[in-house]
């Protein structure tokens, strides 16, 4: 697992990718006092982005506990990325006054998670402080838009005598609850860090009752429809607690299952890849022989010889050399295809929690043994959650590999900012002509994908 240092100070995110580095530094916002701990010397951590389309994390386990002792260098956390799990490790000494979110829940990026003191003095006084502040990020939520406190009794769905609260930006999953259930987010008592509402508080406020219904969102439905679905959402939040499948009536049954980071991420990506970024797709065969000739001569020396698809990689590498044109990476900000002098190709790889692309880096420089080996390690470890971010994010060109599933062919989907993407299917024996084509009368001036077919099924 990678390990992140935490530094004082606080500076801005970078958006649209970089180096690892550059995320290191906002890790840890230090500052002198907060709330009523004004009068010591404190750190705030917030749980930091720890990739580009990071929005969310776990923090899969704190490693240290309230009241302990951190040094330079020490991992206090195991956070959970939308990729990767991650050491969360500190730079500042100090002693560990509260810890705010607890093992396994989500959090958006920038929820407060712990705060750390300087001085062994003070440890004690931040810790009876700390246990005033609210869990789930540390932030209280927004007094009512009234300046006096509303005492009137909660009213149920719809009524008049639900309190009103500040709203904030709402998270998508949040908004999309709220418009299904016409429920005013004014209404709803938010928990999330700086006030924010949570899923959680939705729901909480749907078992409840207790909320107004929006207006502007809300149809004519008759109140029988709306308390259906209602009471159908109470039937849920018990089924989600208690753990088991939940039954419809009628005697259907279904199990929830929760998406991971991951494989939201990956849900938005290609989405938003389908819809902005034009696809031409372009099959072709190629012949095996050679390749299963080669490979069985190896065996019978008892030489373990690299698989199909390590022959695909280094084809592929040495045909992008050959068409740089594929080679592209495009830049949103100025509107221009980057053609990329290394050749890093990204290899699709299934894990439990979703698809990941560890990077081989200048495959095209490597022998087929090294790329074999290097595979093998990437898989091993991107199916056990332990990669460096900078060994997934990147890459010039995406290999999606379905052959070795009985797949004959599939239209893979462009992973951005990447111009292309070759998907292979499996082999099969079949009579074809052998015939030699050249490189003019086989691919238009100009077409690249026509191009990288020639050279990819070129024999060299």
């Amino acid at each position: 697992m990678r390990a992140l240092r935490l530094s004082r100070g606080f500076f801005a995110l970078p958006k649209g990718g970089g180096n690892l580095n550059a995320y290191a530094s906002t890790l840890l916002r230090g500052v002198r006092g907060f709330s009523s701990l004004e009068d010591l010397s404190s750190v705030e951590i917030q749980l930091p982005a720890l990739s580009p389309t990071m929005e969310v994390g776990v923090i899969n386990s704190w490693k240290k506990k309230v009241g302990e002792k951190i040094e330079a260098g020490d991992v206090i956390a195991d956070i959970q990325t939308d990729k990767a799990v991650v050491d969360f490790e500190c730079q500042d000494e100090g002693f560990l006054a509260a810890i705010l979110v607890p093992e396994g829940e989500e959090h958006p990026v920038g929820t407060l998670v712990a705060i750390v003191v300087e001085e062994e003095e003070d440890l004690q006084k931040a810790i009876d402080l700390a246990k005033a502040l609210p869990a789930s990020g540390g932030a209280a939520a927004p007094p009512p838009a009234s300046s006096v406190a509303d005492t009137t009794p909660s009213a149920p769905s719809g009524g008049e005598g639900a309190s009103s609260y500040a709203v904030k930006p709402l998270l998508p999953s949040v908004a999309i609850l709220l418009e299904r259930h016409h429920i005013d987010p004014s209404s709803v008592k938010p928990t999330g860090p700086k006030g924010n509402i949570l899923k959680g508080d939705v729901l909480s406020a749907l078992s409840s009752g207790d909320f107004r219904e929006d207006a502007a969102v809300a149809n004519a439905e008759a109140p029988t429809a709306q308390a259906a679905t209602v009471t159908e959402t109470k039937e849920m939040i018990t089924e989600a607690k208690m753990g088991g499948g939940a039954v419809r009536a009628g005697g259907r049954g279904y199990t929830d299952i929760p998406l991971t980071n991951m494989r939201k991420v990956i849900a938005s990506r290609l989405t938003q890849s389908k819809k902005e970024v034009p696809h031409a797709y372009a099959a072709v065969r190629c012949s095996l022989d050679s390749i299963l000739a080669l490979r069985k001569m190896m065996k019978a020396q008892d030489k373990k010889p690299p698989s199909l698809n390590d022959f695909v990689i280094k084809a592929s590498a040495l045909a992008l050399k050959d068409v740089p044109e594929a080679n592209i990476t495009w830049d949103e900000k100025s509107q221009r295809g980057n053609v990329q002098d290394a050749v890093d190709i990204s290899i699709a790889v299934a894990t439990p929690d979703g698809l990941i692309t560890p990077i081989i880096k200048d495959a095209n420089q490597k022998r087929l043994a090294e790329i074999s080996s290097t595979m093998k390690d990437l898989a091993t470890r991107a199916r056990e959650k332990a990669l460096l971010p900078e060994e997934f994010q990147g890459g010039t060109f995406t290999i999606s590999n379905l052959g070795m599933f009985g797949i004959d062919h599939f239209s893979a989907v462009i992973n951005p900012p990447q111009a292309c993407i070759l998907a292979v299917g499996g082999s099969a024996d079949v009579m074809v002509e052998k015939k030699s084509y050249a490189l003019d009368e086989y691919a238009e001036p100009g077409t690249v994908c026509a191009k990288m077919q020639f050279f990819v099924r070129s024999e060299r």
